[in-house]
């Protein structure tokens, strides 16, 4: 986020960390698709899985075998692992539709929230220029106005809550993982022994 967002969210008496993370939480920063499993299952492991159907399946066996090679396996490699700095998430195959941007709709929709607690005002004008800084701010209002009713069944202050308890439970590490883009879950994910003062936070 550039100084004069900072600047102009802080000048409404809002918190532009806990903006930051909004947008982190949802994937609109620090966000990233790898795949699931890139490796194909070896020839070794599908004799066993091949041996084990015939085995449980008897002669209906070929059927589950076509089931679990085709179907299971190949599904399998299609599912995406979405990661960003909070959250780590499979994902099934891309729609064949358009993507609907869902990440940056969340954050539109939560922060909305957060400034109309703040401010009394949903700021419009500033989640223009935060997302889509290039559109005028009559485009952003009707992209909204076009999706809004996602959200329909959403209780907007529940999750607004939420996150406000997790970003102040965690405050000094999400302000770490914000300033390194090291995921927040990284000293989970890995081998190495976590120092005292990690547990301590």
């Amino acid at each position: 986020m550039d100084a004069m967002l900072r600047k102009e969210i802080e000048g409404i008496k809002a918190d532009p960390d806990l903006v930051e993370f909004v947008l982190a939480w949802h994937g609109v920063i620090g966000g990233t698709d790898v795949p699931f499993t890139a490796e194909k299952e070896s020839d070794a492991y599908q004799r066993k899985i091949k041996r084990w159907t015939q085995r449980d399946w008897g002669i209906e066996w070929w059927w589950y075998w076509k089931v679990i090679s085709n179907e299971c396996w190949k599904a399998r490699r299609q599912i995406v692992l979405k990661k960003n700095l909070f959250k780590m998430e499979p994902r099934g195959p891309n729609p064949n539709h358009r993507p609907r941007n869902e990440a940056i709709w969340n954050a539109v929709f939560d922060l909305r929230n957060y400034f109309e607690k703040k401010t009394g005002r949903p700021q419009m004008g500033l989640l223009g220029r935060l997302f889509f800084p290039k559109e005028q701010e009559v485009t952003f209002h009707g992209e909204w106005h076009d999706r809004k009713d996602w959200f329909k069944d959403e209780n907007g202050h529940e999750r607004l809550e939420q996150l406000e308890h997790f970003y102040t439970c965690h405050h000094d590490r999400i302000i770490e993982t914000l300033r390194t883009g090291i995921p927040f879950y990284a000293k989970w994910e890995s081998a190495a022994p976590i120092s005292p003062s990690v547990i301590s936070r």
